[in-house]
């Protein structure tokens, strides 16, 4: 046996050849009765017929690669007259467990890297298995070093060229394996456990996972800890030693000082620290931080919030994606991340370990209780209060001049976005219109906004064209979200009986709205509505 002392993966590792060969017939070892006593290397140049793995069945294909891991039961059933060729090699292969003045030890793996059908062309390291093949007796008895470098090459060369193919289906089992430490993180999680879980080599699974987390499942799985136990002294009166045991930690010092190693600072001035550096995911609730006087050290925003700091381009919904690097939010360091509970679980899957993550309803609770919640949160529940009570004499102010300028008139607000027509109810765009000023809602409107608290679970209703008619007002708002939409809407109404007789246009009274800033729903955002429907009213 040799040692090889290059390559990440297979440093200090050495192997052994039972078996080289080249067969036009299906080899003793592929008949499906017993299980691998090897890691096999089969290259398929040329063949027809099927292939039995643990009894998952397929076709042979040709010019194909397979690894097939110690245990594996093959069946392999060719066609007569397909022109067979086969290349197999098959080894052992153990790796450096101890290194001491007294020698070295090393034990057997059994498992491998990659496993299954590869996504290469075999043709690339045919050569390898031809020299292996041809020269395999020879090789075993008499110059084995030789044999061992053109394996060690054929390997590399496999794991360096099968890898990038494979990364969509490596980043499944590395999401495996941190989604079972995300509701595991209270028990004792051993690298072996996860690297199962992936159905990857310990050593190959653990590099692949700093890779991507930029530090290793140990660390990663500390930090998640750290991060839950941050929520709890954020949001609950749990005393410390309480949230060691509740994080995995039975003793409640040990716990502090790892809180300390991976924080800076202990969990008791952690919950009495008054600059949290805080990130957020969601611009409404970057809004209500800028409302409390508190500056994110990043966020995402929307265009009318006077705020500094940096911007990040991040998900508006669940389903968009997510392409800033982790790297990005850890070197701010924040001490808490905000965002709406609809993009929490893509937020988790990213950068759940860089610091607590504390998502706020967004559609379940009104623009009051996002604002309480969140000043809770980073102890500025007076800042609420004075911003409520101001809001409210803003609102009332012109209130006023609405009731003496439109007195009790009936208004529909109406969103054009491409295809789609939606009339809102009390929130986003309505909350302005039907809570703010108080003027009264379409009855169908008021008939299904009637089922839900004011503010919360209702939003809009998607209508056709023709449906205009059951949403008759005394003024109508339209909304578009691009020129596109609008130049749309223009020509509905002008080629449509229901919108040309529907009262408001009739009378004069509809009028288009900015889409940008009116869609904003926070608390800075609903200020500069009022005062943009102050000026408007000024003009009717």
């Amino acid at each position: 046996m040799s040692t090889l002392e290059h390559g990440p993966l297979l440093r200090d590792v050495i192997f052994e050849i039972e078996q080289a060969g080249k067969s036009m017939e299906t080899p003793s070892w592929a008949d499906g009765t017993i299980p691998l006593a090897q890691h096999i290397l089969l290259y398929i140049a040329k063949g027809d017929g099927s292939l039995s793995i643990n009894g998952q069945s397929s076709r042979i294909e040709r010019d194909s690669l397979h690894v097939l891991t110690l245990g594996t039961t093959l069946d392999m059933q060719l066609l007569s007259d397909s022109g067979t060729e086969l290349y197999w090699v098959a080894f052992d292969w153990f790796r450096l467990s101890e290194r001491s003045d007294a020698g070295r030890s090393y034990v057997r793996e059994t498992s491998f890297p990659l496993q299954g059908k590869l996504k290469v062309s075999g043709k690339e390291f045919k050569r390898y298995f031809y020299l292996l093949a041809s020269d395999g007796q020879q090789l075993k008895e008499r110059n084995r070093l030789l044999g061992q470098q053109y394996l060690y090459e054929l390997l590399e060369g496999l794991l360096r060229q099968a890898e990038p193919a494979a990364n969509h289906e490596i980043e499944d089992r590395l999401r495996l394996t941190i989604d079972y430490m995300q509701s595991h993180y209270r028990e004792e999680i051993r690298v072996n456990k996860l690297a199962e879980l992936a159905q990857l080599h310990p050593s190959y699974y653990a590099q692949v996972f700093k890779r991507s987390m930029a530090k290793t499942p140990v660390s990663y799985l500390t930090h998640l800890r750290m991060n839950k136990a941050k929520e709890m002294l954020l949001m609950t009166d749990m005393p410390v030693n309480d949230i060691a045991a509740d994080v995995g930690y039975e003793d409640e010092f040990y716990f502090s000082r790892r809180f300390k190693e991976t924080s800076g600072y202990s969990p008791t001035i952690y919950t009495k620290k008054q600059d949290l550096n805080i990130i957020s995911l969601s611009s409404p609730y970057t809004d209500h931080l800028y409302t409390l006087g508190l500056r994110p050290c990043a966020a995402q925003m929307h265009r009318f919030l006077p705020l500094v700091t940096t911007e990040l381009t991040l998900p508006k919904h669940a389903t968009d994606p997510w392409e800033i690097s982790r790297q990005a939010f850890s070197d701010m360091r924040p001490d808490l991340i905000v965002c709406k509970d609809n993009v929490l679980s893509k937020a988790k899957a990213h950068i759940n370990d860089i610091a607590p993550i504390v998502p706020i309803p967004w559609a379940s609770k009104d623009i009051y209780t996002h604002l309480k919640e969140i000043a809770e949160l980073v102890d500025k529940e007076q800042a609420a209060n004075n911003w409520m009570d101001n809001h409210e004499r803003l609102a009332e102010h012109v209130r006023r001049k609405a009731r003496k300028t439109i007195g009790g008139a009936t208004v529909t607000i109406c969103v054009v976005r491409k295809n789609d027509l939606r009339v809102y109810g009390t929130r986003n765009i309505g909350h302005i219109f039907y809570r703010s000023l108080q003027l009264e809602l379409p009855e169908r409107i008021s008939k299904t906004q009637g089922a839900h608290p004011i503010g919360t679970g209702f939003n809009w209703l998607s209508i056709k064209p023709d449906e205009i008619k059951e949403f008759e007002s005394d003024y109508l708002f339209i909304s578009c979200e691009t020129e596109a939409d609008r130049l749309r809407l223009v020509k509905l109404i002008r080629a449509n009986p229901y919108w040309m007789k529907h009262p408001a246009i009739q009378n004069n009274k509809l009028f288009f709205i900015d889409w940008e800033k009116w869609i904003v729903y926070a608390p800075h955002g609903i200020n500069q509505q009022l005062e943009e429907i102050e000026r408007l009213l000024s003009r009717m």
